[in-house]
């Protein structure tokens, strides 16, 4: 007979240890948010790989780095030069490319630049007879705060 007026007790006691309250969460979010250099933001972020996506524009010459792109049909594109690269993802969205933004993870790497990675969708009318018949790509690189632009992309897929 005693135990049953303790179950709840004990219920309450478990549930109020679960976790952390909200007010560790929101500064953990907001410590993090803080280490992001200016011009980071993940919102900045988001937007700028969304517009990279949409529309390529990269980094500066001498503050881009890499463009890489890892085909499932063992197609690869890898440059260093900023103009190649443009020219290929200027092609691939003439050619009828598209791709969407599914996943970002966000990081500082130094004062000037954050570290992404990332997971889209990619779509092309050549797929198809390339054989590839899946669309997630998944990938890192990083993001010139200054400029508000990519300086390095690596994908792989789909």
């Amino acid at each position: 007979m005693l135990l049953k007026p303790a179950a709840p007790l004990v219920a309450v006691a478990a549930l109020a240890g679960c976790g952390g309250s909200a007010k560790e969460t929101a500064s953990t979010t907001t410590t993090q948010a803080s280490t992001l250099p200016p011009g980071c933001s993940v919102s900045d972020v988001d937007r700028i790989v969304t517009s990279f996506l949409a529309h390529p524009q990269l980094a500066p010459p001498p503050f881009f780095e890499l463009y890489a792109a890892y085909d499932s049909d063992g197609r690869k594109f890898v440059t260093k030069k900023r103009a190649v690269a443009l020219a290929h993802l200027r092609a691939r969205v003439a050619a009828g490319e598209r791709a969407r933004l599914l996943s970002l993870r966000v990081n500082s790497q130094d004062i000037n630049h954050a570290r992404i990675t990332f997971s889209i969708t990619r779509f092309a009318p050549d797929f198809r007879k390339r054989g590839i018949h899946t669309r997630l790509a998944q990938g890192g690189g990083t993001i010139d705060c200054a400029h508000g632009l990519v300086a390095a992309w690596v994908m792989k897929g789909p």
